[in-house]
């Protein structure tokens, strides 16, 4: 399992227009499951961080394979990643990819219970 963070400015003027892209994808989440089901994804986060006057997109990926999970998308023709791509290029200005210190992936994760005496 794989694991990337990103950092992009985003366009403030568009800051709304920008939630709304995200609202979309929640909206349509069967389509988003289905595009990171192709690329191998298994989780996908976006944070949106105010730094002064600046605006940020934070973007998290852990895949089975990043390099194929992006090749997968910029090949792909589902409408969702279109729309996805048309809207990273109207309001992202270039990106960073974070420096990772730590990634704990505990693969069984089956939840304790704890009983205090």
């Amino acid at each position: 399992m794989k694991t990337i963070c990103i950092k992009t400015k985003l366009k403030k003027e568009f800051l709304d227009e920008i939630r709304h892209w995200f609202q979309t994808l929640k909206n349509r989440i069967e389509e988003v499951i289905e595009s990171l089901g192709n690329e191998g994804v298994i989780v996908e986060s976006a944070f949106l961080d105010n730094q002064g006057e600046d605006l940020y997109l934070i973007y998290y990926m852990k895949a089975k394979d990043i390099a194929f999970a992006y090749e997968v998308f910029n090949k792909s023709t589902l409408s969702i990643d279109q729309y996805y791509r048309d809207c990273w290029r109207k309001y992202c200005e270039g990106r960073v990819v974070l420096e990772e210190l730590l990634d704990i992936h505990y693969p069984d994760f089956k939840p304790v219970t704890v009983v205090y005496e």
